[in-house]
């Protein structure tokens, strides 16, 4: 290594420390042009390159290391990360798992084998690493998050809390710790905890419509729908073409009495994921709410056969939508709540059950004779809104409009 290499080096060091990436960064950049065969810089500069998020750039960088260096652990695990980051799951399983063959208490590869087992459903096999790793750094949240949602996954819900709660004593602000506890706490209805830890969620990331969206259910089950439809519509802006916020945004108008954006919101869901059978239920319900039931029964009926909603039924509810477009907007009727369209959607479903039966038996499962694929969209476990008193007031969470609860 020259002088000039060494100085460029240190510095870079130096910056490290001091918490200046952007400039360790261009220092290991440097160092590296000056000494480009030393394999300690070369490491570096690619660490630097993945903590900034350039991860096509670090991915080569490491994968010149790994194939100069077979044995050059600390790069294997690095390069192994920046695949996760990438998507590609199998790599990064075969990189962590050759790791963890060499040093089995390899920090970086329990973590990242842990997080790729759950990302393929497999909380089972995740507990091991997961749980060796909260051996090793019990006051890690991170590492405490990941054990939770291990936990969660095998059944263990309260002890995924208590994991969670401890990550969040550690460090207030983290925030995936403070979106699966808010989740976790919202299958209990633990609603008023839930728009706690939402709000904080959202002030540490505003950008992350999660945390809207968890603040939108929360609401919703202490029965302030105008409050949940509005930080429902602020989770949409986030992102646009979301098929589930589509669909919470088309259940809770409906809801609310403005059955032209229901159906509206219910057909963007439906074009956004058209295999999901969400869209179309909540279309149903929302035609059902309006007493049109022949074509509620159709979108019904189509939605039991897995069949897609048909050219006639799409236009008549289009036109509907603009009919109703002159007499309500997204914001009106929002004081005059309604779940009638809940039993009568039901009763539909209950009526046709038995002719449904005979249709499935005679319709094949599609063209190609596979079964139909399962709904994406992630599902909303069912949820018993909870009233609150005129003696409990709710906070004015993000904001959000007050009603007159007077």
């Amino acid at each position: 290594m020259t002088l000039a290499a060494q100085q460029a080096f240190e510095q870079a060091v130096l910056q490290e420390k001091a918490g200046d990436m952007d400039k360790a960064l261009a220092y290991y950049l440097k160092a590296q042009e000056l000494a480009p065969q030393d394999t300690e810089i070369a490491y570096r500069a690619a660490s630097a390159l993945l903590q900034a998020g350039y991860l096509d750039e670090a991915q080569s960088q490491l994968r010149r290391i790994v194939f100069a260096v077979p044995e050059h652990v600390k790069a294997r695990a690095s390069l192994g990360n920046c695949q996760l980051l990438l998507g590609d799951l199998a790599t990064a399983r075969q990189n962590f798992t050759e790791v963890l063959e060499q040093v089995p208490d390899n920090r970086n590869a329990l973590f990242g084998l842990a997080s790729i087992l759950l990302k393929e459903d497999d909380p089972e096999a995740a507990a091991a690493p997961a749980q060796r790793l909260a051996e090793m750094l019990p006051n890690s949240p991170a590492v405490l998050t990941l054990l939770a949602r291990t936990l969660e996954g095998t059944g263990q819900q309260t002890a995924a809390i208590a994991a969670l709660q401890r990550a969040l004593k550690l460090d207030a602000s983290h925030l995936d710790a403070l979106l699966n506890l808010a989740d976790l706490l919202l299958l209990r209805k633990r609603f008023d905890e839930v728009i706690d830890l939402a709000i904080r969620a959202n002030a540490h990331s505003p950008s992350d419509p999660q945390a809207l969206e968890l603040l939108s259910d929360a609401l919703s089950g202490k029965g302030a729908l105008a409050d949940a439809h509005e930080a429902a519509n602020e989770a949409l802006k986030l992102k646009p073409k979301s098929a589930s916020a589509l669909l919470r945004l088309s259940v809770l108008s409906r809801k609310l009495g403005a059955h032209g954006a229901a159906m509206d919101y219910a057909l963007k869901a439906h074009d956004a994921d058209v295999k999901a059978t969400g869209p179309l239920n909540a279309l149903g319900a929302a035609l059902a709410a309006l007493k049109y039931s022949v074509q509620a029964r159709t979108v019904l009926t189509g939605l039991s056969t897995g069949k897609p909603l048909d050219p006639p039924t799409r236009a008549f509810v289009e036109s509907l939508i603009k009919d109703l477009e002159a007499k309500e907007t997204h914001s009106q009727n929002l004081e005059n709540p309604t779940d009638d369209a809940d039993q009568e959607i039901s009763d539909m479903a209950a009526k046709l059950a038995p002719e449904l039966e005979e249709e499935e038996a005679a319709v094949p499962e599609n063209s190609e004779g596979k079964p139909t694929p399962s709904d994406p969209v992630r599902k909303e476990p069912s949820r018993q809104r909870v009233a609150s008193s005129d003696d409990d007031p709710l906070p004015n969470v993000l904001g959000l409009r007050r009603q007159d609860r007077s």
